[in-house]
């Protein structure tokens, strides 16, 4: 379903999940003042007198309406992704619009909703149930409300949205407290007020919560900064509840002690089913760690399945090593200790080696705290394990079995009163029957760095919320890791997080560096694999030696040398004991502290050759995916592969053309680790192999963002020079070449260049179209690459020059369909030179005539490029009305066949005719989404021409200051290029 956020920046969520912002923060605005109001008329004198805050200018209509055409366009691109028909959802009327749209989807009118629910909940007596809607509502909130909007309607708005949230958090804390928690909400409550100082029910909350704590003298305390900050800085009193509760709290009435849902006129879900707790309960929970933070979702749910009025209930937490497991499962039993009024108990079922502990023993430690003398001990497991349900049989008892390794072990230690409860966690629990299983995974990045924080110090977050960003992302977002970053700079004030950022960045250094006191990642991770049997162990660290980001069952089995079954059955082994991680079937990935582990580990018990045979392994079977890949996909897929350096690997099965392009797709981060690993392997096999994975991946030029490799290939070719031969030396030079052209930095471009001409000399302007495929191709692909390199130079003679060069070299060939590609180079320098040599008429025709080839031979790359191209010839002719048609044809087969260059060529050459023929509305819309698909290319000349045309059809609609910054932003990318080109032409 469609969804509207306005409970932090504004976004337009598809069905599929995607956020997107809708437009600038005008749209925005509008968006937001529909959608408060949804399903009724918003005037548009209403919608103008929330954007401006003085007397709005005489196009303030024009701009609304302008506004609405953008959010329409917007949303019903957004909508239609899913395949569906688009159809706004924004009516017009007479007097203004209408939003028809669910109020259930709209965050903000969701938000009052639950609020609503929850007030209800309480007023009938299930205060528990109105904290898990409370909870829901404010798990809703990433910021505050309608971020970075202006005008008065957004700043009247936010207000009002603010106060809601700052009433439903004091409500949240005002039932945890009814509920007789205590202790466990001191830090929230902190937090509440540290956003709502002036808020006197927070105070009292505080003061409450504290003095229920036993903290008599710091809930006094905490009235006296009450009053202080109400004094001081709002010149009022106390009210008279806060100055009730300070005398209450002076005269030491211990009826604050008990909670109103212990007295009869309070209900909670297990009412008339506990009995007062017995004197000498025991009460065995450690402290929650004070540094606490996120896992509010988790949280609501563990309480509400310990706390639902489920009988034996048993809720497990399962994660990998420094999740933070334990850390929940003490906030999660500490939060429901009231309803399990005769006590907690509590065992840590791992010694302090890491070994797991008897069970009996921990019986033993349980009976004792019941108050079953020693000698009274059974001698069997299962007579200690009978005489502890005995006990606990007519008692509501909260078990946590912490570090839990199998179920055998937890069985015995398990109550059998209904009333009673377990909590375990363990990094895996396979089998278990629980009400319910929650899978931990590491905080999200606004929690992390939050966490960093609270243990750093938040002077530093707010210094360097960068660094600090990326030093969360370094630690995996895995709270030990980021308590251990926190405890290193609070220990050493001195540092900056850029100097601890530096030193995690070394992946040789980054696990010493993260210690918490004698606790290190390395002995936290050490628990899981010294219990895993030799294949298991050692398919662990060969597959972290790639560096792959994710890898399929085929490519792991190709890697470990075993059929896929076997490969299959070792890897959910590695899953199971949560050494891996699965998103989807037959996918697996590390966490990336674990793979910096797992390839530290490798270094240590694989000799080098070992090593260097994993890479190799790897190189062949991504080589030969990339091989299956182009065969499906190229018409020239026989010349192309038929001199690929020898595999073993079958590869992925790939056998249509858009199984090929999506794998190459998704491969292209693991495809870069490989090439960079076999660069530094020094292994002759793997490095060909590399050279031939890059030779090959250029194919899909238009679908995939070739740059990220640009590092990767760059590193190969001195690895080919040493290991090569000088054929596989100059075919390096070219993947080299090819990459860094598409690179987003016009310095590339120079370095791309020196490259292409290295091809040249290596391998002679014009090789023999004989047997030998490899020389020829190269030559008339680099001459190819040349030209376009020049065009983007603006040195359009000497891109003319190499593309006929090109079109020469493949006539000597006979083949007339690889004539008819180069030619189009030629057609397209001749659009694109203001001194063209033939007229726009005839560079149309030539257009249609070779649009002609290529629809015959089904050849779409082709195809699409000379649409793009005659479609250029019109618009320079002035035919803006023919060229914007012929350019949406374009954008459709783009789409439908993933050329990503293509599509945002097209669209800003839309945008330009748009605005050509007046249409700026649209013109403004198709140019933003061109600057989208630019950024994503990362190529400098894309980049550069969508921004001139987002500030060209900004500055036509008005809106300056945004039109200055994009243009600017062209500018300074021309500026490079242009400085880039003089380079080369020193050279």
């Amino acid at each position: 379903m469609t969804r509207i956020r306005l409970l932090g920046p504004v976004q337009f969520v598809s069905a599929q999940g995607t956020a997107t912002r809708p437009g600038a923060p005008g749209p925005q605005a509008v968006l937001a003042a529909l959608a408060l109001r949804t399903e009724r008329l918003v005037t548009i004198d209403e919608l103008i007198d929330g954007l401006y805050h003085d007397r709005p200018p005489s196009s303030a209509r024009r701009v609304v309406v302008n506004y609405v055409h953008r959010l329409r366009t917007h949303i019903d691109r957004v909508e239609s992704d899913g395949g569906g028909r688009p159809s706004s959802v924004i009516e017009t009327t007479d007097d203004g619009y209408v939003l028809r749209f669910p109020k259930e989807h709209i965050d903000a009118l969701r938000f009052g909703l639950l609020t609503a629910q929850a007030r209800q909940q309480a007023r009938d007596g299930d205060p528990l149930s109105a904290v898990a809607c409370l909870e829901d509502a404010l798990g809703m909130w990433r910021g505050p409300a309608l971020a970075g909007l202006t005008g008065p309607g957004a700043e009247d708005r936010r207000r009002a949205l603010t106060e809601e949230r700052a009433s439903a958090v004091e409500h949240r804390l005002g039932l945890l407290l009814e509920c007789g928690r205590g202790p466990e909400l001191v830090p929230d409550i902190l937090g509440a007020l540290e956003e709502y100082p002036y808020r006197e029910r927070l105070h009292g909350a505080l003061m409450l919560a504290l003095y229920r704590s036993g903290r008599t003298a710091e809930a006094l305390l905490a009235y006296d900064n009450a009053r202080r900050v109400l004094t001081e800085e709002l010149g009022v009193d106390p009210g008279p509840a806060l100055r009730e509760l300070h005398a209450a709290i002076l005269a030491e009435d211990r009826t604050l002690l008990v909670p109103p849902t212990a007295t009869a006129g309070g209900r909670s879900p297990r009412a008339g089913r506990i009995r007062p707790a017995p004197d000498g309960r025991p009460a065995q929970l450690p402290a929650v760690p004070s540094d606490f933070t996120g896992r509010r979702e988790q949280l609501s749910a563990l309480v509400s399945a310990l706390t639902g009025g489920a009988e034996h209930a048993v809720a497990v937490i399962t994660g990998m090593g420094g999740v933070g497991k334990t850390t929940l499962a003490l906030r999660t039993a500490h939060a429901v200790a009231g309803t399990y009024p005769d006590g907690q108990l509590y065992a840590n079922l791992r010694g302090p080696d890491g070994t797991p502990s008897d069970p009996a023993a921990i019986l033993a430690g349980f009976l004792t705290a019941l108050g079953v003398p020693n000698e009274r001990f059974p001698v069997s497991l299962a007579d200690r394990s009978a005489l502890f349900r005995t006990l606990l049989s007519r008692h509501a008892v909260l078990v946590v079995l912490d570090n839990a390794t199998s179920v055998a072990q937890v069985e015995p230690l398990l109550p059998g009163a209904a009333r009673c409860a377990a909590l375990i966690t363990a990094r895996t629990l396979a089998a278990m029957p629980a009400t319910l299983t929650l899978p931990l995974e590491g905080l999200g990045p606004d929690d992390a760095v939050e966490l960093i924080g609270k243990v750093a110090g938040a002077r530093r977050s707010a210094e360097e919320p960068e660094a600090v960003a990326a030093l969360a992302a370094t630690c995996g977002y895995l709270p030990l890791a980021l308590r251990a970053a926190g405890s290193r700079l609070a220990a050493r004030p001195a540092w900056s997080v850029d100097t601890l950022l530096a030193r995690v960045s070394d992946q040789a250094r980054l696990l010493g560096e993260l210690r918490v006191g004698e606790l290190t990642l390395e002995a936290v991770f050490e628990l899981s694999t010294s219990q895993l049997p030799p294949v298991q162990a050692r398919a662990f660290m060969a597959l972290s030696i790639p560096h792959c980001s994710e890898f399929h069952v085929t490519g792991a089995a190709a890697v470990l040398d075993l059929p896929e079954e076997d490969a299959e059955t070792v890897l959910e082994a590695l899953v199971d004991a949560v050494l891996l991680e699965t998103r989807a079937p037959g996918r697996y990935h590390f966490h990336d502290l674990v793979g910096v582990y797992a390839r530290a580990k490798a270094q240590k018990e694989f000799t080098e050759p070992e090593r260097r045979e994993v890479v190799r392994r790897a190189a062949d079977y991504m080589c030969a995916s990339v091989v299956a890949a182009v065969r499906a996909t190229q018409p020239l897929a026989g010349p192309l592969t038929a001199e690929i350096h020898p595999r073993r690997s079958a590869g992925a099965d790939l056998r249509t053309a858009r199984d090929a392009t999506e794998w190459v797709r998704d491969a292209l981060p693991t495809l870069t680790a490989v090439v960079e690993q076999a660069a530094a392997s020094g292994d002759p096999d793997a490095v060909a192999l590399a050279v031939d994975i890059l030779t090959l991946v250029p194919c899909f030029e238009y679908m995939v963002p070739l740059g990220t490799l640009a590092q990767a290939a760059t590193a190969l070719v001195p690895a080919a020079l040493e290991h090569c031969d000088g054929e596989m030396a100059g075919t390096a030079h070219y993947a080299a070449g090819v990459m860094l052209q598409k690179h987003s930095s016009p310095e590339s471009l120079r370095r791309s260049r020196a490259h292409l001409l290295k091809v040249l000399e290596i391998f002679g302007d014009t090789p023999p179209a004989g047997d030998r495929h490899r020389p020829f191709l190269l030559v008339l692909f680099t001459l190819a690459m040349l030209a376009q390199l020049e065009r983007q130079f603006g040195n359009f003679a000497a891109a003319r020059d190499c593309a006929e060069r090109s079109v020469a070299v493949a006539a000597a060939s006979g083949d007339r369909q690889l004539v008819a590609r180069r030619r189009t180079i030629v057609l397209q320098v001749e659009a694109e030179d203001p001194d063209r040599r033939m007229d726009l008429a005839e560079i149309g025709a030539q257009c249609r005539e070779l649009m002609a080839v290529f629809t015959r031979s089904e050849d779409e790359k082709w195809l699409i490029r000379m649409m793009l191209t005659e479609a250029d010839s019109l618009l320079r002719a002035g035919a803006h009305a023919q060229a914007a048609p012929l350019y949406r044809r374009v954008l459709e087969r783009a789409r439908s066949s993933g050329h990503a260059h293509n599509e945002t060529e097209a669209l800003f050459r839309l945008s330009e005719a748009l605005l050509a023929a007046g249409e700026t509305g649209a013109a403004v819309d198709t140019a933003r989404d061109a600057l989208a698909g630019a950024r994503l290319t990362g190529e400098a000349l894309l980049t550069a021409r969508s921004h001139q045309a987002l500030g060209s059809a900004l500055r036509a609609t008005g809106e300056d200051t945004e039109a200055g910054t994009h243009l600017a932003a062209a500018e300074e990318l021309y500026r490079a290029l242009r400085g880039a080109a003089e380079a080369t032409a020193d050279a």
